[in-house]
């Protein structure tokens, strides 16, 4: 069966703390749950969505976090890209939109490449953005 993609194209737009990625997990598991994912598949996800955020919104000057959640070729995909702080407000003064923790990009990857098919990670264009993007494939027996 063939789906638009458009149809079923979820985006979310959140403040970059770690506070509001509980609602970029939970909208990532009722999607995941919709297109029938196991529910092994779904806790998977859910802690890739994490893992995925949060390597998003670390550092300083991050104020939204957008994605964009989407099924492509039986594989649940989300997208992911930090918007940056205006000067002068307040998050572009923070030290650390997610506090004082700070997370390893190499053991991000680790995490995610445990729980995911593909995944991966790229800087903007000199200004400090931050694109994301990763694949969970269903289970064709599911």
């Amino acid at each position: 069966m063939s789906r638009d993609l458009h149809a079923d194209r979820v985006e979310l737009s959140i403040p970059a703390t770690v506070e509001w990625l509980l609602l970029a997990r939970t909208t990532g598991a009722a999607i995941a749950s919709r297109w029938s994912f196991t529910y092994d598949e779904i806790a998977d996800l859910k802690l890739a969505i994490d893992e995925f955020c949060l390597t998003l919104v670390e550092g300083p000057g991050a104020e939204r976090l957008d994605l964009a959640y989407y099924l492509e070729n039986d594989s649940l995909c989300l997208e992911g890209r930090t918007v940056l702080a205006t000067p002068g407000s307040q998050a572009a003064s923070d030290s650390g939109a997610t506090g004082a923790v700070t997370f390893s990009a190499d053991l991000s990857a680790r995490i995610l490449d445990a729980l995911v098919d593909e995944h991966g990670i790229s800087d903007g264009p000199g200004d400090g953005a931050k694109t994301a993007w990763l694949r969970k494939k269903r289970n064709p027996l599911s």
